[in-house]
């Protein structure tokens, strides 16, 4: 959604961390696979499935050359990938609160953009059902 914002140095390091959002759980549904297609789309890069890159390292990189709104897009958009295939469980969680730490994020923001993605997630089902139905 915000992805486009970011350079392309921070793309190209949200595109590792998604990918390691996505491995968190030791299982990579398909859902999350194409969250990742959709995420290289919205930057106008290839998605990548798979990164050798440290997770502590590439949040560590993104902390030092992200803003504070870029972090909250990071956190928003990771958050997007853990609840795409509608399971977040506590490795996913202890995943993104690693990140929330790193940059310095209240919890309360991470639990409101959580309420916002559902909702968002819930409207774009009755759209569809709407219109496919």
């Amino acid at each position: 959604m915000f992805l486009h914002t970011m350079t392309d140095t921070q793309q190209g390091l949200f595109m590792k961390l998604a990918v390691k959002a996505a491995e968190a759980n030791g299982i990579v549904e398909l859902e999350e696979k194409n969250m990742l297609k959709a995420y290289g789309l919205e930057m106008g890069i290839k998605p990548i499935y798979e990164t050798e890159a440290k997770t502590e390292d590439i949040i560590a990189e993104l902390k030092e050359i992200c803003d504070d709104k870029t972090k909250r897009i990071i956190v928003f958009e990771i958050l997007g990938i853990m609840i795409s295939d509608s399971e977040y469980d506590e490795k996913e969680k202890a995943f993104v609160d690693e990140i929330i730490s790193a940059f310095s994020i209240p919890s309360n923001q991470k639990e409101e953009m959580l309420e916002l993605l559902k909702e968002y997630a819930d409207v774009f089902k009755r759209i569809s059902n709407l219109i496919l139905q």
